[in-house]
């Protein structure tokens, strides 16, 4: 089925069965922060916010999530356009990311 995911302020068209999971969506797309931790999103490596809330990737259909905004750790900073290509002008949440080395993980 085609889709259209609004990830960190842009449009994404995708195709995605009907049981893909949003994690799994996502990292299609590219957004590599959401990462899998716990078949029931225990570890909250999964994480993004939808609508502003913190969900579980992991735990929602790729459909759920139409028509509503998606926020991922790529996202935030001053250069969301880029996520982790640019280091400078990083997000609080993105710097600790880098300092503890969390980004390599997955």
């Amino acid at each position: 089925m085609k889709m259209t995911l609004n990830v960190n302020g842009i449009d994404h068209d995708v195709s995605v069965d009907p049981g893909d999971t949003l994690l799994k969506t996502l990292r299609k797309l590219g957004f590599f922060s959401v990462k899998f931790g716990a078949e029931l999103g225990e570890t909250g490596a999964d994480t993004i916010l939808l609508d502003g809330k913190p969900v579980n990737a992991g735990s929602l259909l790729a459909l759920q999530a139409e028509g509503h905004k998606i926020d991922t750790l790529e996202g935030m900073g001053e250069h969301p356009r880029q996520g982790w290509k640019i280091t400078r002008g990083l997000h609080v949440l993105q710097q600790t990311f880098v300092d503890s080395g969390a980004i390599q993980c997955g």
